[in-house]
Protein backbone atom coordinates (compact mmCIF):
# COMPACT_ATOMS: atom_id res chain seq x y z
CA UNK A 1 0.00 0.00 0.00
CA UNK A 2 1.39 3.65 -0.93
CA UNK A 3 0.73 6.16 1.13
CA UNK A 4 1.26 9.97 0.02
CA UNK A 5 1.24 13.34 1.88
CA UNK A 6 -0.47 16.37 0.43
CA UNK A 7 0.85 20.00 0.84
CA UNK A 8 -0.68 22.79 -1.16
CA UNK A 9 1.35 26.06 -0.69
CA UNK A 10 2.26 30.04 -1.70
CA UNK A 11 4.65 32.18 -0.26
CA UNK A 12 5.31 29.75 3.82
CA UNK A 13 8.72 29.06 4.06
CA UNK A 14 8.89 29.34 7.78
CA UNK A 15 5.88 26.95 7.92
CA UNK A 16 6.08 24.30 5.35
CA UNK A 17 8.88 22.75 6.71
CA UNK A 18 7.73 21.38 9.92
CA UNK A 19 4.41 20.68 8.35
CA UNK A 20 6.08 17.73 6.26
CA UNK A 21 8.34 16.90 9.29
CA UNK A 22 5.20 15.95 10.66
CA UNK A 23 4.56 13.46 8.23
CA UNK A 24 7.74 12.47 6.45
CA UNK A 25 8.70 9.52 8.49
CA UNK A 26 5.78 7.03 7.68
CA UNK A 27 4.45 8.17 4.33
CA UNK A 28 6.00 7.54 1.09
CA UNK A 29 6.15 10.46 -0.68
CA UNK A 30 5.50 14.12 -0.15
CA UNK A 31 3.45 15.92 -2.66
CA UNK A 32 3.71 19.73 -2.50
CA UNK A 33 1.80 21.62 -4.78
CA UNK A 34 3.20 24.92 -5.89
CA UNK A 35 0.30 27.44 -6.41
CA UNK A 36 2.80 30.39 -7.21
CA UNK A 37 5.58 30.32 -4.51
CA UNK A 38 8.23 33.38 -4.89
CA UNK A 39 9.89 32.69 -1.49
CA UNK A 40 12.05 29.50 -0.28
CA UNK A 41 8.79 27.41 0.32
CA UNK A 42 9.76 24.83 -1.92
CA UNK A 43 13.52 24.74 -1.15
CA UNK A 44 12.73 24.08 2.72
CA UNK A 45 9.75 21.24 1.71
CA UNK A 46 12.83 19.36 -0.55
CA UNK A 47 15.43 20.00 2.24
CA UNK A 48 12.60 17.98 4.37
CA UNK A 49 11.22 15.47 2.37
CA UNK A 50 14.81 14.81 0.95
CA UNK A 51 14.13 11.40 -1.47
CA UNK A 52 10.42 11.24 -0.73
CA UNK A 53 9.56 15.08 -1.96
CA UNK A 54 7.80 15.08 -5.67
CA UNK A 55 6.52 18.61 -6.35
CA UNK A 56 3.81 19.74 -9.33
CA UNK A 57 2.54 23.29 -10.06
CA UNK A 58 -1.36 24.77 -10.09
CA UNK A 59 -1.80 28.42 -10.90
CA UNK A 60 -4.08 29.62 -8.03
CA UNK A 61 -7.59 30.73 -9.11
CA UNK A 62 -8.95 31.87 -5.90
CA UNK A 63 -10.48 27.95 -5.83
CA UNK A 64 -9.37 26.00 -2.87
CA UNK A 65 -11.56 23.18 -4.02
CA UNK A 66 -9.74 23.31 -7.49
CA UNK A 67 -6.29 22.75 -6.04
CA UNK A 68 -7.07 19.62 -3.79
CA UNK A 69 -8.89 17.94 -6.71
CA UNK A 70 -5.94 18.82 -8.84
CA UNK A 71 -3.52 17.58 -5.81
CA UNK A 72 -5.49 14.19 -5.60
CA UNK A 73 -5.69 13.24 -8.91
CA UNK A 74 -2.10 14.02 -8.84
CA UNK A 75 -1.25 11.63 -6.22
CA UNK A 76 -3.44 9.03 -7.91
CA UNK A 77 -1.03 9.33 -10.91
CA UNK A 78 1.71 8.82 -8.49
CA UNK A 79 0.25 5.45 -7.58
CA UNK A 80 -1.21 5.76 -4.21
CA UNK A 81 -3.85 4.09 -2.88
CA UNK A 82 -4.17 6.66 0.01
CA UNK A 83 -3.54 10.22 0.42
CA UNK A 84 -3.46 12.59 3.51
CA UNK A 85 -3.64 16.47 4.06
CA UNK A 86 -1.78 18.08 6.08
CA UNK A 87 -1.35 22.04 5.16
CA UNK A 88 1.67 24.33 5.91
CA UNK A 89 0.13 25.49 9.21
CA UNK A 90 -1.12 22.26 10.07
CA UNK A 91 0.61 19.57 11.87
CA UNK A 92 -0.11 15.29 12.26
CA UNK A 93 0.27 14.16 15.06
CA UNK A 94 -0.77 10.10 15.26
CA UNK A 95 -0.72 9.37 18.66
CA UNK A 96 0.04 5.82 18.62
CA UNK A 97 -2.54 5.67 15.69
CA UNK A 98 -1.61 2.55 13.26
CA UNK A 99 -2.74 5.02 10.31
CA UNK A 100 -1.33 2.58 7.95
CA UNK A 101 -2.73 -0.38 9.05
CA UNK A 102 -6.35 1.07 9.10
CA UNK A 103 -5.80 2.34 6.06
CA UNK A 104 -5.33 -1.33 4.51
CA UNK A 105 -8.34 -2.52 6.34
CA UNK A 106 -10.37 0.01 6.11
CA UNK A 107 -13.62 -0.19 3.97
CA UNK A 108 -14.34 3.23 3.95
CA UNK A 109 -13.31 6.04 1.52
CA UNK A 110 -12.61 8.65 3.65
CA UNK A 111 -10.90 8.69 7.37
CA UNK A 112 -11.42 11.79 9.74
CA UNK A 113 -9.23 13.16 12.47
CA UNK A 114 -10.36 15.62 14.94
CA UNK A 115 -8.29 18.95 15.12
CA UNK A 116 -6.06 19.74 18.29
CA UNK A 117 -8.96 21.04 20.69
CA UNK A 118 -11.52 18.03 19.76
CA UNK A 119 -13.67 20.98 18.78
CA UNK A 120 -14.65 19.42 14.96
CA UNK A 121 -13.67 16.94 12.60
CA UNK A 122 -12.06 16.84 9.43
CA UNK A 123 -11.49 14.83 6.49
CA UNK A 124 -7.98 14.05 5.85
CA UNK A 125 -7.56 10.53 4.80
CA UNK A 126 -8.63 9.72 1.22
CA UNK A 127 -8.63 6.46 -0.27
CA UNK A 128 -7.59 6.83 -4.06
CA UNK A 129 -9.14 7.37 -6.74
CA UNK A 130 -11.40 9.61 -5.46
CA UNK A 131 -15.42 9.22 -6.27
CA UNK A 132 -16.56 12.39 -5.25
CA UNK A 133 -14.49 15.68 -5.20
CA UNK A 134 -14.43 19.05 -3.09
CA UNK A 135 -16.65 21.62 -4.10
CA UNK A 136 -16.73 25.21 -2.89
CA UNK A 137 -13.77 27.74 -3.32
CA UNK A 138 -13.23 28.22 0.31
CA UNK A 139 -14.40 25.92 3.26
CA UNK A 140 -14.10 23.55 0.95
CA UNK A 141 -16.81 20.69 1.12
CA UNK A 142 -15.91 16.69 0.49
CA UNK A 143 -18.99 15.12 1.00
CA UNK A 144 -17.82 11.65 2.46
CA UNK A 145 -20.85 10.23 3.15
CA UNK A 146 -21.19 8.88 -0.64
CA UNK A 147 -18.11 6.76 0.36
CA UNK A 148 -18.35 6.08 3.83
CA UNK A 149 -16.10 8.24 6.67
CA UNK A 150 -14.50 6.81 9.69
CA UNK A 151 -13.67 9.20 12.38
CA UNK A 152 -9.71 8.05 13.73
CA UNK A 153 -9.52 7.87 17.80
CA UNK A 154 -6.42 8.77 18.51
CA UNK A 155 -4.74 10.39 15.61
CA UNK A 156 -5.17 14.62 15.42
CA UNK A 157 -4.25 17.00 12.94
CA UNK A 158 -2.94 20.32 14.98
CA UNK A 159 -3.30 23.71 13.50
CA UNK A 160 -0.87 26.71 14.21
CA UNK A 161 -2.34 30.09 15.65
CA UNK A 162 -2.52 32.94 13.66
CA UNK A 163 -1.10 36.64 14.47
CA UNK A 164 -4.56 38.81 14.81
CA UNK A 165 -3.14 40.30 11.34
CA UNK A 166 -3.22 36.85 9.89
CA UNK A 167 -6.53 36.05 10.87
CA UNK A 168 -7.94 39.47 9.27
CA UNK A 169 -6.26 39.27 5.99
CA UNK A 170 -7.78 35.41 5.73
CA UNK A 171 -11.27 37.05 6.55
CA UNK A 172 -11.17 39.69 4.40
CA UNK A 173 -10.04 37.28 1.77
CA UNK A 174 -12.67 34.81 2.42
CA UNK A 175 -15.45 37.33 2.78
CA UNK A 176 -14.45 38.59 -0.74
CA UNK A 177 -14.33 35.28 -2.29
CA UNK A 178 -17.83 34.23 -0.44
CA UNK A 179 -19.75 37.44 -0.73
CA UNK A 180 -19.42 36.33 -4.82
CA UNK A 181 -19.50 32.95 -4.99
CA UNK A 182 -23.55 33.26 -2.48
CA UNK A 183 -24.12 35.74 -4.85
CA UNK A 184 -23.83 32.95 -7.99
CA UNK A 185 -25.53 30.39 -5.99
CA UNK A 186 -28.04 31.55 -3.13
CA UNK A 187 -29.07 28.23 -2.70
CA UNK A 188 -25.90 26.68 -1.21
CA UNK A 189 -26.31 26.78 2.75
CA UNK A 190 -22.84 25.84 3.75
CA UNK A 191 -21.02 28.65 1.83
CA UNK A 192 -23.55 31.64 3.53
CA UNK A 193 -22.78 30.00 7.56
CA UNK A 194 -18.90 30.39 6.68
CA UNK A 195 -19.51 33.74 5.16
CA UNK A 196 -21.33 34.52 8.31
CA UNK A 197 -18.27 33.18 10.43
CA UNK A 198 -16.41 35.66 8.38
CA UNK A 199 -17.99 38.94 8.73
CA UNK A 200 -18.33 37.69 12.38
CA UNK A 201 -14.89 37.61 12.79
CA UNK A 202 -14.56 40.89 11.71
CA UNK A 203 -16.92 42.32 13.90
CA UNK A 204 -19.54 42.56 11.45
CA UNK A 205 -22.04 41.08 13.29
CA UNK A 206 -25.19 42.43 11.24
CA UNK A 207 -23.96 41.21 8.29
CA UNK A 208 -22.99 37.92 9.73
CA UNK A 209 -26.54 37.31 11.60
CA UNK A 210 -27.95 38.14 8.06
CA UNK A 211 -25.79 35.47 6.35
CA UNK A 212 -26.26 32.93 9.06
CA UNK A 213 -30.15 33.07 9.28
CA UNK A 214 -29.67 32.62 5.21
CA UNK A 215 -27.90 29.32 5.70
CA UNK A 216 -30.65 28.50 8.62
CA UNK A 217 -33.41 28.80 6.02
CA UNK A 218 -31.88 26.76 2.88
CA UNK A 219 -31.85 23.79 5.48
CA UNK A 220 -29.47 22.27 3.49
CA UNK A 221 -27.93 19.70 6.71
CA UNK A 222 -29.81 19.54 10.32
CA UNK A 223 -26.25 20.19 12.27
CA UNK A 224 -25.10 23.28 10.38
CA UNK A 225 -29.06 24.53 9.69
CA UNK A 226 -28.89 24.32 14.02
CA UNK A 227 -25.21 25.57 14.29
CA UNK A 228 -25.68 28.88 11.30
CA UNK A 229 -28.90 29.70 14.74
CA UNK A 230 -26.24 29.48 17.42
CA UNK A 231 -23.76 31.41 15.56
CA UNK A 232 -26.40 33.62 14.92
CA UNK A 233 -27.39 34.05 18.73
CA UNK A 234 -23.76 34.29 19.77
CA UNK A 235 -23.70 37.60 17.03
CA UNK A 236 -27.10 38.77 18.42
CA UNK A 237 -25.22 38.55 21.75
CA UNK A 238 -22.66 40.64 20.41
CA UNK A 239 -25.18 43.12 19.39
CA UNK A 240 -26.81 42.92 23.07
CA UNK A 241 -30.05 41.62 21.59
CA UNK A 242 -30.13 39.08 24.18
CA UNK A 243 -34.19 38.18 23.37
CA UNK A 244 -33.54 37.98 19.92
CA UNK A 245 -30.36 35.12 20.58
CA UNK A 246 -33.44 33.04 22.69
CA UNK A 247 -35.25 33.16 19.54
CA UNK A 248 -32.49 32.24 18.02
CA UNK A 249 -31.30 29.11 19.84
CA UNK A 250 -35.16 27.97 19.80
CA UNK A 251 -35.09 27.94 15.64
CA UNK A 252 -31.93 26.09 16.05
CA UNK A 253 -33.36 23.48 18.44
CA UNK A 254 -36.30 22.81 16.18
CA UNK A 255 -33.48 21.98 13.26
CA UNK A 256 -31.59 19.67 15.58
CA UNK A 257 -32.94 18.96 19.26
CA UNK A 258 -29.63 17.34 20.12
CA UNK A 259 -27.81 20.22 19.77
CA UNK A 260 -27.11 20.68 23.41
CA UNK A 261 -24.89 24.36 23.03
CA UNK A 262 -28.40 25.75 21.84
CA UNK A 263 -30.07 25.51 25.29
CA UNK A 264 -26.63 26.16 27.16
CA UNK A 265 -26.68 29.63 25.12
CA UNK A 266 -30.53 30.22 25.62
CA UNK A 267 -29.93 30.11 29.42
CA UNK A 268 -26.80 32.45 28.90
CA UNK A 269 -29.02 34.88 26.99
CA UNK A 270 -31.70 34.25 30.02
CA UNK A 271 -28.92 35.32 32.44
CA UNK A 272 -27.69 38.44 30.91
CA UNK A 273 -31.40 39.28 30.60
CA UNK A 274 -31.93 39.13 34.60
CA UNK A 275 -34.38 35.94 34.48
CA UNK A 276 -32.83 33.11 36.50
CA UNK A 277 -35.91 31.10 36.70
CA UNK A 278 -35.54 30.81 32.82
CA UNK A 279 -32.13 30.17 32.91
CA UNK A 280 -32.52 27.44 35.31
CA UNK A 281 -34.81 25.66 32.71
CA UNK A 282 -32.86 26.13 30.08
CA UNK A 283 -29.09 24.86 31.58
CA UNK A 284 -31.32 21.65 32.79
CA UNK A 285 -32.58 21.19 28.75
CA UNK A 286 -28.38 21.22 28.37
CA UNK A 287 -27.17 18.75 30.13
CA UNK A 288 -29.23 15.53 29.17
CA UNK A 289 -27.53 15.84 25.61
CA UNK A 290 -23.87 16.91 26.80
CA UNK A 291 -20.77 15.07 27.27
CA UNK A 292 -20.65 14.87 30.81
CA UNK A 293 -23.50 13.32 32.41
CA UNK A 294 -25.52 13.06 29.11
CA UNK A 295 -26.43 11.14 26.07
CA UNK A 296 -24.21 13.17 23.43
CA UNK A 297 -23.31 9.96 21.16
CA UNK A 298 -27.28 9.76 20.67
CA UNK A 299 -27.15 12.86 18.59
CA UNK A 300 -24.82 11.32 16.15
CA UNK A 301 -22.91 14.88 15.64
CA UNK A 302 -20.04 15.00 12.95
CA UNK A 303 -18.62 18.51 13.29
CA UNK A 304 -19.23 21.84 14.71
CA UNK A 305 -19.39 21.86 18.82
CA UNK A 306 -18.25 24.05 21.81
CA UNK A 307 -16.95 21.61 24.01
CA UNK A 308 -17.39 23.70 27.11
CA UNK A 309 -21.09 23.97 26.90
CA UNK A 310 -21.15 20.27 26.68
CA UNK A 311 -19.26 19.79 30.13
CA UNK A 312 -19.15 22.22 32.51
CA UNK A 313 -21.51 25.15 30.95
CA UNK A 314 -24.96 24.23 32.00
CA UNK A 315 -23.32 23.74 35.50
CA UNK A 316 -21.81 27.35 35.37
CA UNK A 317 -25.00 28.86 34.56
CA UNK A 318 -26.70 26.65 37.50
CA UNK A 319 -24.21 27.64 40.49
CA UNK A 320 -25.09 31.12 39.82
CA UNK A 321 -28.54 30.98 38.79
CA UNK A 322 -29.83 28.91 41.54
CA UNK A 323 -28.07 31.02 44.01
CA UNK A 324 -29.75 33.91 42.81
CA UNK A 325 -33.25 31.63 43.23
CA UNK A 326 -32.26 31.18 46.77
CA UNK A 327 -31.63 27.50 46.61
CA UNK A 328 -28.34 27.29 48.61
CA UNK A 329 -28.37 23.43 48.19
CA UNK A 330 -29.30 23.06 44.54
CA UNK A 331 -26.35 25.61 43.84
CA UNK A 332 -23.61 23.83 45.95
CA UNK A 333 -24.55 20.56 43.91
CA UNK A 334 -24.30 22.48 40.78
CA UNK A 335 -21.35 23.55 42.14
CA UNK A 336 -19.77 20.47 42.57
CA UNK A 337 -20.76 19.08 39.41
CA UNK A 338 -19.05 22.25 37.36
CA UNK A 339 -15.47 21.07 39.35
CA UNK A 340 -15.94 17.39 38.26
CA UNK A 341 -17.51 18.14 34.14
CA UNK A 342 -14.46 20.70 34.00
CA UNK A 343 -11.97 18.54 35.30
CA UNK A 344 -13.64 15.67 32.39
CA UNK A 345 -13.42 18.35 29.81
CA UNK A 346 -9.54 19.23 30.55
CA UNK A 347 -7.88 16.43 32.44
CA UNK A 348 -6.68 18.71 35.53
Amino acid sequence: MKLISLTLTGNNEALIGDAIQSVVGWVDQCLVIDTGVTDRSLEVARRVAGDKYVERKFPWVRDFSAARNFALDAAHELGADWAINVDTDERIELRGEELRQLCEKAPEGVLMMFDGTHTYAKERVFRLPIRVRYTGPTHEAYEAFKVGAKTLEKARFVELPKTPEEYRRKFERDVDILSEFTGKHPDSARYFYYLGDSLQNLGRQEEAVVAYRRCAALRGWNEESAWACYRCAEALLQLKRPRDAIDECAAGLARHAGIAELAWLAGFAAWQLGDAEQCVFWALMAVPMGQYKGNFKLARRISFRNPAALYEGPYDLLRFALRRLGDAAGADEAERHYQQALAARTGK
